[in-house]
């Protein structure tokens, strides 16, 4: 694609889509003036910095200076290169995309996954096929139904199963011209020490794992009798990556979305037994914990998440491994503990849906949940709550906010019966030991240096960004003595030479024009912010700015005048700014 079809196509795109209604699928946004703030699905928060602007189609959070368009919101959230996000966006808006010129590696990464999903399509469609037509699959099938999986279930999320050979996949994907190699990056097949490839899933039920456009990027498989491991997921490939993928994500964001809630469980079989019954605004984690950028996901799209554990010494440790990941994600999060014995789909088979919905409802705050299960449940002695707390302690110092923390710290001395300053004491040496910093010296710096920036800088920046016509007349006064920050500085250079050369233009055009990812911040954040003053007040705003320029310039010349001793000039300055003080009071 030549440059100029490139522009067209990007701009045709912009032209067809919404920022606030495309991020509005995968972040819950609310009106805030003029702009939508919600909650940053990029980094940890608790109070909404992600900004999003509709007039000026563009995005920015406050918190970790992530923005941009539509583009850079969709390789962020997606991890995918901006040639993909170009052709992800023109599908979704059918805007028809001409082919560009792409550089040798950018071409062999978009090559090499596009070959895995190829070799995944066609590994799911083996798979399926011998689940529901080979006599290999009868057990498997049998398995599934006594599971209560019908049919409908099976199609929809195409379930297969794995042949209980060392190279029946491999040979078939060889019929299929996919290269062992490719088949290999896929994580389908292995190689061994013979050089020969086989299978990596064999005699297994087979779940494939699909990201958030539909598309197969992983497969899990269970074994039907007690062999181990007794789940067996695709490794790391160059799409799948097991700590940002939830299983059943692609089906039920939109349920989650609705019900403002998300319910997690631990396994494949879990997720189908709670699809089955009807609740679908649930997902399964991959065979390890929450991680913080699966919880970040969720919480665009829910208020609460209540995580569902079987009753066993795991579900205890994965809650505690949780706590703190919740607690700095700013998401209300509960857990569920199910009755000795029970798993999801046993329990909805015993008991039915309407007594798991009342569960539900008395889900446990997930410390509470945690306490309750280490330190009331089985009247452990003192040295047991000791252990316990010893525990939790390291959880307690991953928790950002210093009032959530203390809360917590006297949540468990009241339960525990042990004095809170004995807790914070244990909590305080655990900190020392660890090496962590106080950071409260810098905060407060940063804040001291933005105080600074919005009481001068960024009112020039936001009478050029609002009221070009009135700022553009300070071009012909020394402004840079005004300006403190240099990166803003820059920008007001820039802006004052686009008007000179152009006249008034769209402020969020030189976005694409500054290389300093620092500008792009400063800006996307001055673009953010409403006007300061309207129509009247501007030119007022510019003439103080203009009489502040005037009395910089004064000062410094009073203070070289005295340090040459020149006092016939000194004279004449210290009159000069008498006059400028006695025009401001008139």
């Amino acid at each position: 694609m030549d440059r100029e079809s490139y522009e067209s196509v990007k701009e045709e795109i912009k032209r067809s889509a919404d920022i606030v209604d495309l991020v509005g699928n995968f972040v819950q946004l609310r009106k805030a003036g003029k702009n939508y703030v919600g909650l940053c699905p990029f980094h940890s928060e608790k109070e909404p910095s992600f900004t999003v602007n509709r007039e000026r189609q563009m995005f920015h959070c406050f918190g970790c200076k992530k923005g941009g368009d539509i583009f850079a919101f969709w390789m962020a959230y997606h991890h995918c290169s901006f040639p993909e996000a170009i052709k992800d966006l023109a599908e979704r808006y059918q805007v028809p995309l001409p082919q560009r010129q792409m550089s040798p590696g950018e071409k062999r990464r978009k090559e090499l996954k596009e070959a895995i999903i190829n070799a995944n399509q066609k590994a799911l469609k083996f798979f399926h096929e011998t689940l529901v037509g080979s006599s290999s699959a009868e057990k498997a099938r049998a398995y599934l139904k006594s599971r209560g999986i019908d049919k409908a279930v099976i199609e929809e999320f195409k379930l297969g199963f794995a042949p209980p050979k060392w190279d029946k996949l491999a040979n078939y994907l060889s019929r299929e011209k996919v290269p062992p190699g490719v088949a290999e990056a896929a994580g389908l097949v292995i190689l061994n020490n013979k050089g020969r490839y086989y299978d990596r899933f064999r005699d297994r039920i087979i779940f494939p794992i699909f990201d958030l456009k539909g598309r197969p990027v992983g497969f899990g498989g269970r074994v039907l009798d007690n062999g181990h491991p007794k789940y067996l997921n695709t490794p790391e490939t160059a799409v799948f990556q097991k700590g940002s993928l939830l299983y059943g994500l692609h089906a039920a964001y939109t349920h989650m979305r609705s019900e403002r809630k998300a319910l997690i469980v631990e396994g494949y079989m879990d997720f189908l037994a709670l699809w089955k019954w009807g609740l679908k605004n649930a997902a399964a984690t991959l065979g390890t914990a929450l991680t913080p950028l699966q919880v970040r996901r969720l919480k665009g799209y829910v208020d609460e998440i209540i995580t569902i554990f079987d009753s066993d010494e795991a579900g205890r440790k994965a809650a505690l491994r949780g706590l703190p990941i919740f607690i700095n994600e700013g998401v209300r999060s509960k857990a569920l503990l199910l009755p000795e014995g029970h798993d999801p789909d046993s329990f909805l088979n015993t008991f039915g849906s309407d007594r798991f919905a009342d569960m539900l409802k008395n889900a446990t705050p997930l410390l509470e949940f945690y306490l309750s299960q280490t330190l009331v449940v089985g009247n452990q002695g003192l040295e047991e709550k000791v252990t316990a707390v010893r525990e939790l302690l390291p959880r307690l110092l991953e928790v950002k906010d210093p009032m959530l923390r203390s809360a917590y710290v006297t949540k468990i001395a009241e339960t525990v019966g042990i004095k809170e300053r004995i807790v914070w004491e244990e909590l305080d040496k655990l900190s020392r030991e660890g090496g962590s910093a106080d950071a409260g010296a810098t905060q407060s710096s940063l804040r001291a240096s933005l105080a600074i920036k919005y009481n001068r800088d960024m009112h020039v920046l936001n009478l050029l960004i609002h009221h070009p016509e009135v700022a553009s007349d300070l071009s012909d006064c020394p402004w840079e003595e005004f300006v403190q920050d240099e990166c803003t500085c820059k920008l007001i250079a820039r802006f004052f030479d686009k008007l000179k050369k152009g006249g008034q233009f769209a402020p969020e055009q030189l976005l694409e024009e500054l290389e300093d990812e620092g500008a792009r911040n400063e800006l996307r954040e001055a673009l953010m912010l409403p006007s300061f003053y309207d129509e009247a007040s501007a030119q007022l705003a510019a003439s103080e700015i203009r009489r502040k320029i005037d009395e910089i310039r004064i000062t410094s010349s009073i203070r070289e005048a005295r340090e040459r001793g020149d006092m016939e000039q000194l004279n004449t300055l210290l009159r000069e700014r008498a006059r400028l003080h006695e025009d401001m009071l008139n």
